[in-house]
């Protein structure tokens, strides 16, 4: 009898402890998905290609093609500058200047050399899409004068298509998933903690 008595009452234990558990878990995962809302920011990326080549015809083709390709680092560098950033902005709108510095919108642009090619991915990301479009368009356009400028060895600057509204990526952080997740983890880890506590109090001790 007393065997019996004994597993029904940890039995009652355990189970009173898995309830406790997945309560505590449950309201860790609230309060993440909860966090997450309250700090969720959209922000809209805006992409634009361009490229720096040569005529590569002759003899020294090869090493011409080598060589624009060696400098592609070189022009994505210019296209991240302040000088390019000043000259974008004077070509945006009134409503535009005012809510941009040169500043800011040299921190907005992002360059991307893609690998073995001349093309250079130029991006930039704000709370608007309209914006980022708005900008990735005249910071191309100021890098495509600026680069000429300042390289004047360099090749034919090719500007691709516009960017486009529709063409737009959202990026929505921090992510509400993985904020629920991590806050039902730490539910559950001190849900354990707490119950571990109390079952050690009330029937150990």
């Amino acid at each position: 009898m007393n065997s019996k008595l004994t597993i029904n009452s940890i039995s009652k234990v355990i189970f009173r402890n898995i309830i406790l558990i997945m309560l505590i878990t449950i309201v860790g995962g609230v309060l993440g998905c909860l966090y997450a809302h309250h700090k969720k920011q959209t922000s809209y990326e805006a992409n634009r290609y361009m490229m720096v080549e040569h005529d590569y015809t002759g003899d020294y083709a090869n090493e011409q093609a080598m060589a624009d390709l060696s400098l592609t680092k070189t022009y994505a560098k210019i296209i991240d500058s302040r000088d390019v950033a000043e000259q974008a902005r004077k070509d945006l709108p009134t409503n535009l200047k005012k809510k941009y510095s040169a500043k800011d919108i040299q921190a907005m642009v992002n360059t991307d050399p893609i690998d073995q090619s001349l093309v250079i991915k130029v991006g930039t990301m704000s709370g608007s899409a309209k914006d980022s479009v708005k900008i990735v368009n005249s910071v191309t356009n100021a890098a495509a004068k600026e680069i000429k400028e300042m390289a004047p060895s360099a090749g034919t600057v090719k500007l691709f298509s516009k960017a486009r509204l529709s063409d737009t990526v959202s990026h929505t952080s921090p992510s509400t998933k993985k904020y629920t997740l991590l806050g039902a983890a730490v539910g559950f880890l001190i849900g354990m903690v707490i119950a571990f506590s109390i079952t050690t109090w009330k029937h150990l001790i």
